[in-house]
């Protein structure tokens, strides 16, 4: 009896799923990479003008802020 569809293989579902958290991947790599220039740049700037550690906070939480900004931008 000859069968109507083929069986799908793994590698489509493999695929698929790829496919589907993509997106996501790259969003949450997005802000880790926000996260972390802001962060470098606060550090540099304390070494520059020697304010440890002040500069350092105030890069990281903005890196936060605008990899927050991003985040919910991308997802809304």
């Amino acid at each position: 009896m000859p069968q109507d569809s083929e069986p799908s293989s793994p590698h489509s579902s493999w695929q698929e799923s790829l496919r589907t958290v993509l997106p996501y991947t790259q969003i949450g790599m997005t802000f880790a990479i926000i996260v972390a220039a802001g962060t470098l740049a606060g550090h540099w700037a304390d070494n520059h003008f020697g304010t440890t550690p002040w500069l350092l906070l105030v890069g990281a939480l903005l890196g936060i802020a605008v990899g927050f900004y991003h985040f919910f931008k991308a997802v809304l």
